[in-house]
């Protein structure tokens, strides 16, 4: 059972630390600092002109879809 629960917290932080790269490159493109990513929210945490905004993580993805690069 402990064997069972450490790897689950092992995928679950990997998860995570890769969840949170991606979206500091993201948020980078669009000009903003990343602060956080909460997932059980599902919210970004963001720094944008001095001010700390958070979104909803699939208004976040939209955003930068509409606005981000093609590459």
């Amino acid at each position: 059972m402990t064997r069972k629960r450490g790897v689950y917290w092992m995928e679950l932080k990997d998860f995570g630390r890769g969840a949170r790269i991606e979206l500091s490159k993201m948020a980078k493109l669009l000009g903003m600092k990343f602060i956080g990513y909460n997932p059980t929210d599902q919210q970004v945490s963001l720094e944008h002109r001095g001010k700390g905004v958070t979104y909803p993580l699939e208004e976040f993805i939209q955003q930068y879809e509409r606005t981000g690069p093609t590459a």
